[in-house]
């Protein structure tokens, strides 16, 4: 069973950094900033923070099986995501415009 969920974490993993790394590869470096977020692992609160951005931005998270689990517009360089009610595990952040996407990963403890 734990390797299975280590092969299907792999697998999501992959997947969503390819997808990244697809729809960033003709874009320019502008279209959307590095994002960080902090701390990793986050135990009640996430935050992140852009590095600069000129337009709304979506904000997902989505747990190892691939199921959104949150979704919020952002309009400014810093917002947090209170993850105090979430289970333990590896959860992927996606921050997207209309011409990019980044993601990230963190623990939640």
């Amino acid at each position: 069973m734990k390797t299975k969920l280590l092969v299907l974490l792999l697998f999501i993993s992959v997947s969503f950094s390819f997808a990244q790394n697809t729809t960033t590869q003709n874009q320019p470096k502008d279209a959307l900033s590095e994002f960080s977020i902090s701390p990793n692992p986050a135990k009640d609160k996430l935050n992140l923070k852009l590095n600069s951005f000129s337009a709304i931005l979506n904000l997902e998270v989505y747990d190892v099986l691939g199921k959104r689990i949150y979704k919020k517009s952002i309009n400014r360089l810093e917002t947090s995501i209170d993850v105090s009610n979430w289970k333990s595990g590896v959860y992927l952040v996606r921050v997207s415009n209309d011409e990019t996407t980044q993601t990230k990963r963190f623990i939640k403890q």
